[in-house]
């Protein structure tokens, strides 16, 4: 059984409070034994068979270890920030090149903790792309720059660290979310992350054996980097009340996100929110179909219980019933199956009774099921008890109709795809297609699949209401030098957008310079002047 300790002030923390984290397959194949071993574990007795269902054992907070790492990132933050630039670059290109040497090992956990492997390398690529020296690079290049000179100043911006910075990532995908805020050291920030408290394995082993490892060898600060875990209200509660903490990057349903965000505004710190998701994807009667299908079916990644996949997607109708025929064979293809299984995209849905609350409200409201519909366990066989949704798709013939559905105006977390279909002339159509989307509720990821020279132009220009707009790319995929998080309305509060992490931990100063020896001459004029 592997054993997981904090990270407080630059040293490994034992508190002696424990919990445990199984295999997930063990708890979709035997539940009742799992439970009985962890629950024998919190009661002070080792069963013989312990190894065979769980995996490891991890330390919680006691009362005071919050403010032990908030305290330190202080006066960690106080002597990183002097680090110079270039410094601090290395440090990320070094940590995405442990994170390379790491994958398998790192994939392995994120399959213990039951994302399939093809979930996994999705995470990792991402993680790969946003920390690429490409894109390290590029983003030094936007931290200081000097403007240029008028008359006898220098001028010159630069973005200087808010201080210490707290990130409570999403459960569903916690390690690959926070893996983000390795961008706070770039402009010199302390960084305090906060696993779930359930799911907080691949966070630590992302945190301490690939982070922590290169921070150190770099003779960094003691406190640079803190880990805790432990009750995710009082610990926010905590650092609301701190004066040691500046930023808090927070994950969540929009409407606690907001909620909290307004807390934390108040508080006088500043709210970074990654909120809620609920992705649109555009099919215009020109593109490749193909290429179109490969992107929307990446929507059932975790049993689409990621924020950035495309959740919606609107049709033109010239090519909707081709497009519906072969899309509904790729997604009868998908595999149901446990986590471990390399062949497996679906992962087990929390929210299965919103699932059907979803589907029953679209169904009511003139939407058609095309395909799935149905609880399963993990052989995809019918199971009222399975932790499992087939993947689904309804078809909606129009758009207004569409309006009115929980599964367009409200997130879609679990493997329910509306395809709608957008009728009228062309023009018409794109009109409906960018009022949908420019007036929708959330703003993560807006893609779309066109050939004309046209209506793409039109379209650019038109679309505002998403942190990322991918045209002919897929929706779910990473781009160099773009951020892989951020968006609008209800996917990122009154201030969202795309999320650069090291820019938005950061606030930007200009600097006006005048020589010494051009001061002289300042000084002699105002003296004759006088």
């Amino acid at each position: 059984m592997e054993e997981w300790t904090l990270l407080i002030n630059g040293e490994d923390l034992d508190t002696g409070i424990y919990d445990y984290y199984p295999y997930i397959d063990k708890v979709l194949t035997d539940f009742e034994s799992t439970k009985r071993v962890i629950d024998k574990l919190k009661e002070g007795i080792i069963p013989r068979n312990v190894e065979k269902y769980v995996y490891a054992r991890y330390c919680i907070n006691k009362e005071d270890t919050n403010f032990i790492a908030m305290e330190s990132a202080q006066r960690a933050f106080k002597e990183f920030r002097r680090f110079p630039l270039s410094v601090r670059k290395n440090i990320l290109l070094d940590i995405h090149e442990s994170l390379v040497c790491h994958k398998e090992e790192f994939l392995k956990i994120l399959m213990i903790e039951g994302h399939p492997r093809r979930l996994g390398e999705w995470e990792f690529e991402g993680m790969c792309v946003g920390s690429s020296p490409q894109t390290i690079n590029y983003y030094c290049k936007l931290i200081q720059k000097k403007i240029g000179k008028y008359e006898n100043e220098i001028l010159s911006y630069v973005r200087r660290p808010d201080g210490v910075v707290c990130i409570s990532p999403p459960r569903s995908a916690a390690a690959s979310n926070s893996f983000n805020a390795i961008l706070v050291f770039l402009v010199g920030n302390a960084l305090i992350v906060k696993p779930p408290l359930k799911t907080p394995i691949s966070s630590l082993f992302l945190w301490k054996n690939i982070v922590n490892v290169v921070l150190k060898r770099y003779n960094t600060p003691p406190g640079l980097l803190n880990i805790i875990i432990g009750n995710s209200k009082k610990l926010m509660d905590e650092w609301l009340e701190s004066s040691f903490v500046n930023d808090i990057i927070l994950f969540g349903d929009s409407k606690k996100g907001i909620e909290e965000g307004t807390r934390i505004y108040k508080a006088n710190k500043k709210p970074i929110l990654e909120l809620s998701g609920n992705d649109i994807l555009m099919i215009w009667k020109d593109t490749d179909l193909e290429k179109a299908m490969d992107s929307l079916i990446e929507g059932f990644l975790g049993s689409t219980q990621v924020c950035m996949v495309p959740k919606i997607a609107l049709i033109h109708e010239e090519i909707f019933d081709e497009f519906k025929k072969d899309f509904v064979n790729k997604v009868k293809a998908l595999k149901v199956g446990l986590p471990s299984d390399k062949e497996t995209l679906l992962s087990p849905v929390f929210k299965i009774k919103e699932f059907f609350i979803f589907l029953e409200d679209a169904i009511s409201k003139g939407a058609t099921l095309v395909y799935g519909g149905k609880r399963v366990n993990y052989f995809n066989k019918l199971d009222d008890k399975g932790s499992y949704v087939q993947p689904t798709l309804i078809e909606i013939d129009d758009i207004e109709k569409a309006k009115k559905m929980l599964c367009i105006n409200e997130e879609i977390f679990f493997p329910l795809l509306p395809l709608i279909k957008v009728s009228g002339s062309d023009d018409e159509i794109f009109n409906k297609m960018v009022e949908l989307v420019n007036n929708h509720n959330f703003g993560l990821r807006t893609s779309l699949w066109i050939s004309s020279g046209k209506f793409t132009r039109k379209f650019a220009k038109e679309l505002d209401n998403c942190g990322i707009l991918r045209i002919n790319s897929r929706h779910a995929g990473f781009s160099y030098y773009i951020s892989t998080h951020g968006g609008t309305k209800k996917s990122g509060g009154p201030f969202g957008e795309m999320n650069y992490f090291w820019q938005k931990t950061s606030h930007l100063q200009g600097v006006c310079r005048v020589s010494a020896n051009s001061k002289k001459k300042i000084n002699i004029l105002a003296k004759e002047y006088k």
